[in-house]
């Protein structure tokens, strides 16, 4: 079989974030079971490509045999004048003759405007991953309206639960030509990082785009009603967005309990301190898939997580301990009871860990995404 990725939104691991992540795993482990992968990748600058070309993750693909074709363009609002001639220049370097199948692991509204079109003309079938960023929180308006128009070029579309599930359907899909594979980590990868330990009685770490769909707002209000019962608190955010200046503001004025960290440089690092801390938090507000909390799973430290859809699809009461999202009080009334709840906490964890070994790991997932891509292919 040969499959090309084309991964448009980031790079791992040097980007933090689903599609990343979900891009690099899908090229290593169907390479591994004989698949002849090209993965595209887009990266702002030549100095970036460089940067992730160094990386172990970029080398590993490089040993195995995964053509990785670099495209250049730099979606800052400065370049925004340009689009144009990224999306003609991609069209221009998008050769896939020798292409059976080309999943696009994000919707192509950005420089991969052109391919789905293109590669329809070239009778090349086509799938897409449904992440959902540009459903329910991009403003990307016109993106969406792209998308929907382009949904019917595609032969099928990923999703990974009933919420993205129903981003599908609504966008042009049919019942049919859905199919639900869920998102994974690499769990051996992760047992494997020695943990960074992060003081605090307790030590409570959340990594992720600071936006208010992620209730970093909440988590803030949180710290300021426990810490009054946890004098030892210690919250950690690291990250960036919008919210950044409130994260900031906010560590300096609860200090010590909130303390910011940046944004970290590569996704080891944030996996090292969650498995240093005490909890690992997720506010969120709307969720489709969290990696983040798959990988909270896999260090085997207690989840206190929003009862958002994507949370709960994944996670139940044995296995994290949920607050009722957008609430400041729920959250730090949870925090404050699993803390008090020490053999309850860990038994949470061990049942997360089970589940994410035996369901969500990339060496049981691949197989599916290996049958899918077969089956469309034959």
């Amino acid at each position: 079989m040969n499959l090309t990725i084309v991964s448009f939104s980031g790079n791992y691991p040097l980007d933090v974030g689903g599609p990343q992540s979900v891009a690099y795993y899908l090229a290593k482990t169907l390479q591994e079971k004989g698949v002849n992968v090209s993965l595209w990748l887009r990266f702002p600058s030549m100095k970036k490509e460089t940067e992730w070309s160094l990386t172990p993750e970029a080398k590993l693909l490089k040993e195995m045999g995964v053509n990785v074709k670099a495209i250049f363009a730099n979606y800052s609002p400065l370049s925004f004048l340009r689009y144009p001639f990224y999306i003609a220049k991609v069209s221009k370097q998008a050769d896939c003759e020798s292409c059976e199948l080309v999943h696009f692991n994000s919707p192509p509204v950005d420089a991969a405007l052109s391919l789905p079109k293109k590669f329809a003309s070239q009778g090349i079938p086509m799938t897409i991953a449904i992440h959902g960023g540009l459903f329910y929180e991009s403003k990307n308006f016109l993106g969406r309206l792209l998308f929907k128009r382009q949904a019917k070029l595609f032969k099928a579309a990923v999703v990974f639960n009933s919420f993205s599930k129903e981003i599908a359907l609504r966008n042009g899909f049919s019942e049919e030509s859905v199919k639900v594979i869920p998102n994974a980590v690499d769990v051996k990868a992760i047992e494997s990082l020695e943990a960074e330990a992060l003081s605090g009685e307790p030590s409570v770490f959340f990594s992720g785009r600071l936006e208010t769909i992620k209730g970093v707002q909440n988590l803030i209000q949180a710290v300021q009603i426990a810490r009054e019962e946890l004098k030892g608190l210690r919250v950690y955010v690291a990250g960036s967005g919008s919210l950044e200046n409130l994260v900031k503001n906010a560590a300096e004025k609860l200090k010590p309990n909130l303390v910011y960290l940046g944004k970290l440089p590569t996704t080891t690092q944030v996996i090292k301190r969650i498995k240093g801390s005490s909890f690992y938090v997720l506010p969120s507000l709307k969720e489709n898939f969290s990696i983040s909390l798959l990988e909270a799973m896999a260090s085997g430290v207690p989840i206190i997580c929003s009862d958002a859809q994507g949370n709960t699809e994944v996670l139940n009461e044995n296995e994290a301990w949920i607050f009722k999202r957008g609430s400041p009080t729920s959250l730090a009334e949870t925090l404050i009871l699993a803390n008090c709840n020490e053999k309850q906490s860990k038994s949470k964890a061990k049942n997360a860990f089970i589940k994410v070994k035996t369901q969500f790991d990339w060496s049981v997932v691949s197989q599916k995404y290996y049958e899918f891509f077969e089956g469309l292919i034959q």
